[in-house]
């Protein structure tokens, strides 16, 4: 269990449980079956000396600000309270046993005060991938803060080379997940969209250093919406050798605006290494 405070919720095991208590409720209402769920996922915590106690604390208090404690999950945190166990983590620190002692106590006082009503939860939407594999997209450069950029509002091409899919939280991966674009950029530049005929010469480029800092072996996911991408060409016989290009850019979207430092990173690349088609001169 690794802890950085005495607070409730300064440790991983309470905020693994809280979470997925709390993804779980998601995707079904009946609490009871959501409660045995988390339950039968987290035996090895429950049945950890040192972990239990944190399991059934950040599930009582978690129940309780959702209004569905049950009164097994409160039984338990509240045993685990009285018995005093989880202080002797801290006993060889008065400052931190006294701290972690008030915490304990002031959550003894929640549980067996009256919980507020059942909170609603927002059903969860799991977002798909916005393009189809072997589309062809293009994109302008449009960040103000390039304006002057040589680059500055010309045209870029992607290809969706794949899609990727990405846990939520501890729900199983099979049903949900978020999914993502997995994009190359093309060794092109131009004024105007390219002719669809000429694209059968370019290549995929990878970029040389990325804004967020990620190494070139990440790929270029995306799934941000605010990113006006149109698509030139769906290409349902694309077959992607995703699998084995290594030259894909490496730019992983935190904020939209990213995406425009990245395409300039890799445009300069394919320059300096002479297999960039500019047809913007």
């Amino acid at each position: 269990m690794g802890a950085w405070g005495t607070k409730l919720y300064q440790d991983d095991v309470t905020c693994d449980v809280r979470d997925e208590y709390i993804d779980w409720l998601k995707v079904e209402s009946d609490n009871v079956k959501v409660t045995q769920t988390v339950i039968d996922n987290n035996i090895d915590y429950i049945e950890d000396e040192e972990d239990g106690p944190l399991f059934w604390f950040a599930l009582a208090d978690t129940q309780w600000k959702y209004g569905r404690l049950l009164p097994e999950v409160k039984e338990k945190a509240i045993k685990y309270i009285e018995d005093g166990k989880d202080l002797e983590r801290w006993k060889d620190n008065d400052k931190q046993y006294q701290k972690r002692k008030k915490v304990l106590e002031e959550l003894k006082t929640k549980l067996e005060s009256e919980q507020p009503p059942k909170k609603k939860v927002a059903k969860l939407k799991c977002s798909r991938a916005l393009w189809n594999i072997g589309d062809l997209l293009l994109y302008q450069i449009q960040d103000k803060e390039l304006k002057d950029n040589k680059w500055y509002g010309k045209y870029v091409l992607f290809r969706v080379v794949s899609t990727v899919q990405h846990n939520i939280g501890s729900l199983p991966r099979d049903k949900y997940y978020h999914e993502d674009s997995v994009l190359g950029i093309y060794n092109w530049v131009g004024n105007k969209a390219i002719e669809v005929d000429k694209v059968k010469n370019l290549n995929i480029i990878m970029t040389k250093e990325l804004l967020t800092k990620r190494p070139i072996e990440d790929l270029y996911a995306i799934g941000d919406k605010k990113i006006n991408m149109d698509i030139v060409l769906e290409d349902k016989n694309y077959k992607s050798n995703y699998d084995k290009v290594v030259s894909v850019i490496g730019l992983s979207i935190i904020h939209s605006k990213n995406i425009d430092y990245g395409i300039i990173g890799s445009l300069k690349e394919a320059e300096e290494n002479g297999t960039l088609i500019d047809e913007t001169k």
